[in-house]
């Protein structure tokens, strides 16, 4: 009797956290707050990240070597595609957009996002879209893909992925615009502010794409004479996942800065110093939009006159060089607002600094590449600046998230290893990126791990890349370890939260 009374109870105790945990995941299924659609999207980035670093070092050690071959020659094209596609959409975009929702209540004092449950269709087509693709890319679809239903597979995965991040930025720019609780949008924070730019940056030039998706698939279909089929996809859309468009996905990294410096100065946001400069600095983001819709790359060259050259010249400063005065002005502004309050120093701050900074060194490294003079176009030079934008981009998300995690949970995160990891994500990037704006101009080709001398400098740039991804790998994942160690913390004062008029 005893044995058998033992036994039910352990089948009981046993049974009862099955629908515990049902529950708790449908509840997850089905959430359309803010909170869980925001970590969700972040949590999703995050696994693209993995997939993104380790093409990346795939790729930097199949490139040590030009005569010898990892992968398979008829797989490097889907290679590299897929890595613009997991840097880009798998880790950009979705990150800046779910640490948006993540704290747009929060920064604008609101109960929830508007649309909420635009915002879980966003998530959810999100998500089905990027699996949809990185399938097609297993099964040798993609751009330059020989599966033909595969390489359509993929061409509806990727409009799928944009219609998410449409979804997802009207949420964003929605509720930045109907829940301010009275405030003039000249007042809301930056971070806020910063998020309806690139929302709206995304809500009018991916619907672009998705026109461009739908020529491209009819295309090859049937003839496939207008756009050339699978191998000439990214001569119709490249222009997404190249700079400056990038630069509209990660325009809310400019609002974590400066919110970063004020927060750290212990400014208001009212004592900002020349906020209204910095706002006109963040807009300056804008004026990417109209580059993208015209779906080409801007190239200065000298002409045979000078009216000639001043033509070339008006359209390539405006669509490139104009968009380096966003990051530009955010950082030295944010550098005054600590002057002009009480200098000191944050994990938010350090990790925020590096990773605009980063964004602005890709930015002004797609400016060199679009001067004809320069003789970059092709080159791995175009690889780094996108790695550079990315990569900075997460390093200002690690920024956001230690600036808005105290006042979400009441757990923030400690400086010091927050600094840590800024400064070794930094050196990441670097060793990422720079190497290969020294291989450019030694005319090392993008997208081919051949066709070039792999000694000297050359080689030794391609193993520096290698490292580079596996480092940033690891300071992403001892971050995500970070978070969860302050979650089992106990309470304790958020520094970020104390902010003092002076």
């Amino acid at each position: 009797m005893v044995m058998t009374t033992t036994h039910a109870e352990t089948l009981s105790a046993a049974g009862r956290p099955a629908p515990a945990s049902l529950g708790a995941l449908a509840r997850w299924i089905t959430a359309a707050d803010h909170v869980r659609i925001g970590l969700s999207l972040t949590l999703g980035a995050a696994l693209w990240f993995v997939v993104a670093s380790a093409v990346g070092v795939v790729l930097g050690l199949e490139r040590l070597d030009s005569s010898a071959a990892l992968v398979d020659a008829g797989a490097l094209t889907q290679l590299f595609s897929l890595h613009r596609f997991a840097l880009v959409f798998g880790v950009a975009a979705p990150l800046m957009l779910g640490l948006s929702l993540w704290t747009l209540p929060a920064q604008l004092h609101a109960s929830n996002i508007s649309l909420p449950r635009l915002a879980a269709f966003g998530w959810w087509a999100w998500l089905a879209g990027s699996a949809t693709v990185l399938v097609s890319y297993l099964f040798n679809g993609g751009p330059g893909g020989g599966a033909q239903q595969y390489v359509e597979l993929y061409l509806l995965g990727l409009g799928i992925v944009f219609v998410g991040l449409i979804a997802l930025a009207v949420v964003v720019a929605t509720t930045v615009l109907t829940r301010r609780n009275g405030q003039r949008l000249a007042s809301i924070p930056l971070g806020a502010f910063s998020a309806l730019v690139g929302a709206i940056g995304i809500a009018l030039t991916l619907p672009v794409a998705i026109g461009a998706i739908v020529y491209v698939w009819v295309d090859f279909v049937n003839a496939r004479v207008a756009f050339g089929g699978a191998g000439f996809i990214n001569t119709w859309l490249g222009w997404t996942t190249r700079e400056p468009q990038t630069l509209i996905y990660v325009v809310p990294t400019l609002g974590i800065l400066a919110d970063a410096a004020a927060r750290t100065a212990r400014i208001t946001s009212a004592r900002q110093p020349l906020r209204g400069v910095l706002l006109v600095g963040v807009g300056i983001a804008a004026t990417v939009i109209m580059s993208s819709v015209t779906q080409q790359a801007h190239v200065f060259a000298l002409g045979d006159t000078p009216f000639a050259t001043l033509q070339s010249f008006v359209p390539f400063a405006l669509f490139n060089l104009l968009p380096l005065l966003a990051p530009l002005v955010v950082i030295m502004l944010s550098l005054l607002a600590l002057k002009a309050g009480k200098p000191s120093v944050s994990g938010a701050l350090v990790a925020s600094l590096f990773g605009v900074g980063m964004v602005f060194t890709g930015l002004v490294g797609s400016a060199a590449m679009h001067m004809d003079a320069l003789g970059l176009v092709g080159t791995v030079f175009g690889e780094a600046a996108l790695v550079y934008v990315v990569y900075g981009s997460v390093l200002a998300a690690l920024g956001g998230v230690a600036l808005h995690i105290g006042s979400l949970t009441g757990r923030p995160l400690p400086d010091v290893p927050v600094i840590l990891l800024a400064l070794t994500g930094f050196l990441a990037t670097v060793l990422a990126s720079l190497p290969h704006y020294v291989a450019g101009f030694m005319d090392q080709p993008a997208n081919s791990a051949t066709g070039y001398s792999d000694a000297g400098v050359v080689g030794v740039a391609n193993a520096a890349v290698a490292l580079g991804h596996a480092l940033m790998l690891l300071v992403v994942v001892a971050f995500v370890g970070l978070v969860a160690q302050s979650r089992r913390g106990t309470p304790s004062a958020d520094r970020y939260q104390t902010q003092v008029s002076t």
